[in-house]
């Protein structure tokens, strides 16, 4: 969102039209909105919280837990100015990095830039922005 007189920030920009419904990996909760996930390849339309080196497709942004169903639903925005979380112990990350997964939902540096999957354009603290 641009902010007159402050800069310019990509922070909070959403895209509606890239927001599409998943099942939830059993074990994610309600406090992992916000978090990077990525595809969980042993079930269908199913996402799981980003673990290490794991592309990143999006970032959770709803929870709904459908228990008489039987099942965890979300919606996880795929575009955008996407905040993420830097893992604590990673090294730095910089403007124009990729990011991939480093466990519990938070990321860090890709070894190998891919702009095709990902790319930092604002670092504020451990708060990172990414675009898709």
């Amino acid at each position: 969102m641009a902010i007159i007189g402050q800069g310019i920030s990509l922070r909070g920009m959403t895209h509606e039209k890239f927001h599409y419904p998943f099942y939830l990996k059993a074990g994610i909760v309600r406090a992992d909105v916000g978090k990077a996930v990525s595809l969980d390849n042993t079930a269908a339309n199913t996402v799981k919280l980003a673990e290490d080196g794991d592309p990143i497709i999006g970032r959770l942004v709803s929870w709904e837990d459908r228990s008489v169903e039987g099942v965890l639903v979300g919606t996880v925005e795929h575009r955008g100015g996407l905040p993420f979380t830097k893992a604590a112990a990673a090294p730095a990350i910089n403007v124009g990095d990729t990011v991939v997964g480093a466990g519990g939902g938070e990321v860090k540096a890709a070894a190998t830039a891919n702009h095709a999957d990902n790319y930092v354009v604002e670092v504020a603290g451990d708060q990172i922005i990414t675009v898709r």
